[in-house]
This record gives C-alpha cells, sequence and structure tokens, in this order.
C-alpha cells in the first residue's frame, strides 16, 4: 500500500518542521512541536516491532498467569481459564492483540496483588516486568533542549 503508514508518519513530520515549525517563534510552544515530531519518528521507526512484542508479551503474561493460578482464588483463576480459551489463531489483526494484551496485564495486576502468592512468584512478576519493559518497541525519550537555545 502506498503510501505506507510509515511513509504517512515521515510526511507529516516533513510537514511540521519545514512548514509548520519555521512559523513557531514562543520557545515552549516550539519545544513542544519537536518532542511532538521526535515522537512521530519513535512511533514510524517502533510500529513494524509492535506486532511481534504483543505476540511476545501475550505469550509470557498468559505463561506466567498460569503459573500462578493455583495460588489465585477461584473467580481469578476462572478468568485466567477464560483468557487460555481463546484460540491465538483469533489473535492475528493488531486490534485483537492490543485488546488481548490489556486483559491479560489487568488479570496480572489483580494477579500480583494476592497476598498469598509466594516469593518466586514475585520474583516471576519482577523478572517478567523487567524483561518487558526492556522489549517494549516505543520508548520516547523528549528533547530537554529547548528550541530558542538551539543554534
Amino acid at each position: 500500500m502506498r503510501p505506507s503508514v510509515e511513509e504517512q508518519l515521515l510526511g507529516t513530520c516533513r510537514i511540521l518542521e519545514t512548514v509548520v515549525a519555521p512559523a513557531v517563534a514562543e520557545p515552549f510552544a516550539r519545544t513542544i512541536l519537536d518532542n511532538l515530531i521526535a515522537n512521530l519518528r519513535m512511533v514510524t521507526e517502533a510500529l513494524p516491532a509492535v506486532p511481534g512484542f504483543l505476540r511476545w508479551d501475550n505469550a509470557a503474561t498468559l505463561s506466567l498467569l498460569q503459573d500462578m493460578r493455583s495460588a489465585l482464588p477461584s473467580g481469578l483463576a476462572a478468568n485466567i481459564d477464560a483468557a487460555l480459551e481463546t484460540a491465538e489463531n483469533d489473535m492475528l489483526e493488531s486490534a485483537a492483540q492490543t485488546a488481548r494484551n490489556d486483559l491479560l496485564r489487568a488479570l496480572l495486576a489483580e494477579a500480583a496483588c494476592n497476598p498469598d502468592l509466594s516469593p518466586d512468584l514475585h520474583r516471576a512478576i519482577q523478572d517478567h516486568m523487567i524483561a518487558r519493559a526492556s522489549r517494549v518497541p516505543m520508548r520516547y525519550v523528549p528533547s530537554a533542549t529547548p528550541s530558542s537555545t538551539r543554534s
């Protein structure tokens, strides 16, 4: 498909940089604009990696929830069972992967608050969250230098 999503985002960045940015004189507004452009560039670069990340995170979170299941209240365990029954074939669409990720993360958040979890399960949750944070494809770091101080 032409233009691709990435091409459209980069085109938007180009217009913002070449048409809009020169007309923005106020330093704070220019810094905000620069950060928005940087964010669009980050999304453009990260977009291809999102589906793979969601597949990995969904599988890893579901596996962790399965390991925790026996230590959880029956209602929460039943919700985990229901999530397990959702066929992975239904998860090929990005919106479905995102919705599944939201559900699994909510289940994990609820399960993590259970006072009956063993130290090993708490450690497994922590390890999962560290691994997740290290893999997330969208990492935006705003520019710290206001445009008015740039030369």
